[in-house]
């Protein structure tokens, strides 16, 4: 019965992957405005009933591993030990999310840039990542002793942690992805100099 039981989560864990992909690479390919349940569903091979047990919108099943690798992140983050910088552990963390799932950001990196051309509606699908934002901040607060209610530095380093992937996902041309961690590295060194003029 554990075998059987175990078959289903497995079965259940690859339609769901199924789906997301589905979504992501509709969006990837069309854009968003393309982008319907039955089309999700017929490209991952389910009934639209089927698709609702998944997921409750389209948009969740577009960002739903998209928000999975970013929460990995975080918590790759937050178990690097405390004598790591804080630097070098958010690089670590980051290559190594990219490293392990490289299908999974592939994926993602693909449907995002796709999103760049339409700012509006990728800043409305961004705001339900939030919650992985805020857990950052956290991460940060705790790493450093500092109050994310009144202090700067975890908002900060947050937001520049966000925008090293935000800026490399811009300029990334789309293939390799070793291309893709080259520009995550060198976000993270020109964050960690401040930042200094190009001469």
């Amino acid at each position: 019965m554990a075998e059987e039981m175990s078959l289903r989560e497995r079965k259940k864990a690859e339609t769901r992957v199924a789906l997301c992909r589905a979504a992501m690479r509709i969006v990837a390919e069309k854009g968003l405005d393309r982008l319907t349940v039955d089309a999700v569903a017929a490209e991952g091979g389910v009934s639209v009933r089927t698709f609702h047990n998944y997921f409750g919108s389209k948009e969740e099943a577009v960002f739903a591993m998209v928000s999975e690798v970013l929460h990995d992140v975080v918590q790759r983050f937050a178990a690097s030990p405390a004598e790591v910088g804080i630097w070098d552990a958010f690089r670590s963390a980051v290559l190594a999310s990219v490293d392990e799932a490289r299908t999974q950001w592939a994926d993602g990196l693909a449907m995002l840039r796709t999103l760049r051309a339409e700012p509006e509606q990728l800043a409305q699908q961004l705001a339900k990542v939030t919650a992985i934002h805020f857990a950052a901040v956290e991460t940060v607060a705790a790493r450093t002793g500092t109050d994310p209610k009144t202090d700067l530095y975890p908002h900060l380093l947050a937001n520049a942690c966000g925008s090293v992937l935000d800026s490399a996902i811009a300029i990334w041309d789309g293939e390799p992805l070793e291309e893709f961690r080259d520009l995550l590295i060198d976000g993270v060194e020109q964050m960690r100099a401040g930042l200094p003029q190009p001469v």
